[in-house]
């Protein structure tokens, strides 16, 4: 079987995010590589967030001078749902325009994920401060999903090893009702993506994360979801709904 070709995915990533740049290539995805650049942030606060809506369109400008670049992601969860529905769209049509690229952000990533999951009400965990994971509630309650749970306020230094996943899932485990069909565990800045099928067979229903929809879609938005790993999760077996 001959190799499939190489791609380029770039990733927009908030200056203070220490993840997606060893998750993503650590995966080993056959013929993708990644490429990254950072906009400013230091700080959960609106002025930083809503920043990161202008200087995307710079760093999109330049990710896309990386040869066999495809598509192009803001990978910042509540950089893209910071002013309620529709704001991820008009995020990656900043970067569309600078980049001549398609592109998509965490945000509308989660939204066509648990759609595509057949999610209806879920239960969210967050690292955040309350007035952004409240922000993260408008927005998807925006998209038509039910949140009757969330636990925000996750210390998400406390776990920074891809493989030491159990204080996440415990975290998760114990406090997920049982009257919800799925789980969104929010931020780019964790590092668990081979956490989330031990999850999912302990709570018996689909979870999906920040990085890992901001993955799927991007490979499927460009007609490559045969680079997936089917094994991490639900998700990566599920095309995006119609």
């Amino acid at each position: 079987m001959s190799p499939l070709p190489s791609i380029g995915l770039g990733l927009i990533t908030p200056s203070e995010n220490n993840v997606m740049e060893s998750d993503f290539p650590r995966l080993g995805l056959e013929g993708v590589r990644f490429h990254f650049s950072r906009v400013f942030n230091t700080e959960d606060s609106y002025e930083q967030f809503a920043e990161m809506k202008i200087k995307s369109g710079e760093a999109a400008r330049m990710l896309s001078h990386a040869r066999r670049t495809k598509a192009i992601a803001l990978g910042c969860t509540a950089g893209s749902f910071l002013e309620g529905v529709g704001y991820d769209e008009s995020v990656a049509k900043v970067i569309e325009e600078a980049s001549g690229l398609p592109a998509v952000t965490t945000a509308g990533s989660v939204v066509a994920a648990l759609r595509a999951l057949g999610v209806s009400r879920l239960a969210i965990f967050t690292p955040y401060e309350e007035w952004v994971s409240k922000r993260l509630v408008s927005f998807l309650e925006g998209h038509g999903f039910v949140v009757p749970f969330m636990d925000w306020g996750y210390d998400m230094y406390s776990t920074d090893v891809e493989d030491c996943f159990e204080p996440i899932n415990d975290w998760v485990a114990e406090r997920v009702p049982a009257d919800v069909d799925g789980v969104f565990i929010s931020c780019t800045n964790f590092t668990w993506l081979r956490g989330i099928a031990p999850l999912e067979e302990r709570i018996r229903r689909p979870v999906v994360t920040s990085n890992l929809a901001t993955l799927w879609r991007l490979l499927h938005t460009i007609g490559a979801a045969d680079r997936l790993p089917t094994h991490l999760a639900r998700l990566c077996n599920t095309p995006p709904a119609v």
